[in-house]
């Protein structure tokens, strides 16, 4: 595994850091947070809690990254593992972003972790199973 392919979930967090960038100075303060399937808000958070999906995302690779170079069988599976996550709060920024309008990224959020953990999965069983 070479160290191109951890570029993925980095290129996940950057996609997600351009986003915010680009919308940045018209979103309100204060942004509606936590919809329901019909788009719904039922709270808020401030503007600036985006900036955690970031720092989150930098932190799940930087873990994934460290844990892979230790474990290098383990290696392809964090990397499916990182892009999952990074998936999934690249999901949760457009929620926030399009205010709920595209209820099609609260679905994605789900079944993006539960693919991350299936494919994380059996990545992990392969690679034990080729090196017995």
């Amino acid at each position: 595994m070479n160290k191109k392919s951890w570029l993925t979930p980095l290129l996940i967090v950057a996609l997600n850091a351009l986003s915010i960038m680009l919308r940045w100075h018209h979103l309100p303060e204060q942004l509606p947070a936590h919809y329901d399937i019909q788009g719904n808000a039922g709270g808020t958070m401030p503007r600036s809690a985006l900036l955690l999906y970031l720092l989150v995302g930098v932190v799940v690779c930087l873990i994934t990254y460290t844990i892979g170079h230790m474990k290098q069988k383990l290696q392809k599976s964090l990397i499916i593992l990182a892009s999952g996550i990074c998936l999934v709060l690249f999901s949760s920024t457009m929620v926030t972003l399009t205010s709920g309008t595209m209820p099609i990224f609260m679905l994605a959020e789900p079944i993006i972790l539960l693919a991350a953990i299936v494919g994380f999965t059996i990545s992990v069983v392969r690679s034990y199973k080729r090196n017995k």
